[in-house]
């Protein structure tokens, strides 16, 4: 019998200014900017059993995002939630750290340390509960707008690479269903 996981992940944006977290679409904080462009839903569908040995690395999962800010910032990802849990059976739950990104700088601030310091460059951050810190200033500002701050966030699930769960998503026993949450980008100023 064939067992098929979904793995459905939407990207939710926050600016944060002073204290106050606000959404970036309606209104928009002038201050700070995100923006999704592209890539809101990533899903991820096991359905090879080379998938579910090695997982599914970045085949197209990709959010293009705009960051614009008059400020230097950080930018930080969580989860809503501390597990995934099954749609069709809430009682089938999937660690977090089965999924993980990469930030590829694509804007002209360069991600070596000089504008941007970029934890999730090389190999992939795991998805946690709590906000882990993706971008960053670097030695330099990285204030500015459009085309000077955009990335790519290129997703991928049981890799088990970086700091990702060590364990195939063959050996947890992950009841076939579809698990999904919502991803959080905090952007916030760094004084």
């Amino acid at each position: 019998m064939k067992k098929i996981v979904f793995i459905l992940i939407i990207l939710t944006s926050l600016c944060t200014h002073k204290g106050v977290i606000s959404q970036d679409i309606p209104p928009p904080n002038p201050d700070l900017v995100i923006n999704i462009l592209s890539g809101q839903s990533i899903v991820f569908i096991f359905d090879e059993m080379s998938e579910y040995m090695d997982g599914i690395m970045n085949a197209g999962h990709v959010t293009y995002v705009r960051i614009g800010s008059i400020y230097d910032w950080k930018l930080q990802f969580n989860a809503d939630q501390v597990m995934f849990y099954g749609t069709g059976n809430p009682s089938n739950t999937m660690a977090l750290n089965n999924v993980g990104v990469i930030v590829t700088s694509v804007g002209s601030h360069l991600d070596d340390g000089t504008h941007l310091i970029n934890y999730a460059k090389a190999v992939p951050l795991a998805l946690e509960s709590v906000a882990v810190t993706l971008l960053t200033k670097g030695a330099i500002s990285n204030k500015g707008y459009a085309l000077r701050n955009s990335f790519t966030l290129g997703w991928e699930t049981g890799t088990r690479r970086g700091n990702m769960n060590p364990i195939r998503m063959l050996e947890q026993n992950l009841g076939a269903d579809t698990y999904n949450l919502n991803v959080v980008l905090t952007l916030s100023p760094v004084f």
